[in-house]
């Protein structure tokens, strides 16, 4: 069995660092619902044009995923390294993450896995994750983005939903709350 993982919002949390960025550069809140996909539609104080101030300030720091803080539980990190090292599942880390400055995208993401998991897992940057999951021939996949779960299930890509109150207008799919969740019910039970 072929798994897909995302890897913001499912292994880190990115949506906090954006959080704190914004709160750094325009005193806004931290501890903040996000309900839409757009930042500046849910966050008290920011607009579009400080939305995108605080994506430059992303592209513009260095190295800027290795310093994401975890999101996964340690519960959810010793399921993923179990799955692994038992060989349940190939696990694919597939992200569409944009330059930032410093190192790629891909060696910046398979340092943090190393870091925070402990596993060289394999990374894949691309914004087509639907196309490189049938390529890759995935048999189902885990991803928290409205955008990129359409494009899974355009592509036939059977896909749980990582739930998070922007993704749950999204009905009549399956949803799970961690990591851990997805991966007893959808690799140990199956």
């Amino acid at each position: 069995m072929k798994v897909m993982i995302d890897v913001d919002d499912v292994l880190t949390n990115f949506n906090r660092a954006f959080l704190e960025i914004a709160n750094r550069l325009f005193s806004t809140p931290i501890d903040v619902e996000i309900t839409v996909w757009e930042f500046h539609k849910c966050v008290p104080g920011l607009d579009l044009e400080k939305e995108m101030k605080v994506w430059e300030e992303i592209e513009n720091t260095e190295d800027f995923y290795e310093k994401l803080p975890l999101y996964a539980s340690q519960e959810d990190i010793q399921i993923l390294k179990d799955v692994v090292n038992k060989k349940l599942a190939e696990v694919y880390l597939i992200t569409a993450r944009f330059p930032v400055k410093g190192k790629s995208v891909e060696e910046q993401t398979k340092n943090w896995v190393k870091k925070h998991i402990g596993l060289d897992l394999p990374v894949i940057v691309t914004s087509s994750k639907g196309k490189k999951c049938q390529k890759l021939g995935i048999s189902i996949a885990l991803d928290d983005a409205p955008h990129h779960i359409k494009d899974l299930i355009d592509h036939g890509i059977p896909t749980v939903v990582m739930d998070w109150p922007y993704n749950r207008y999204l009905n009549g799919l399956p949803r799970v709350r961690s990591l851990k969740e997805f991966l007893e019910k959808y690799l140990f039970s199956g």
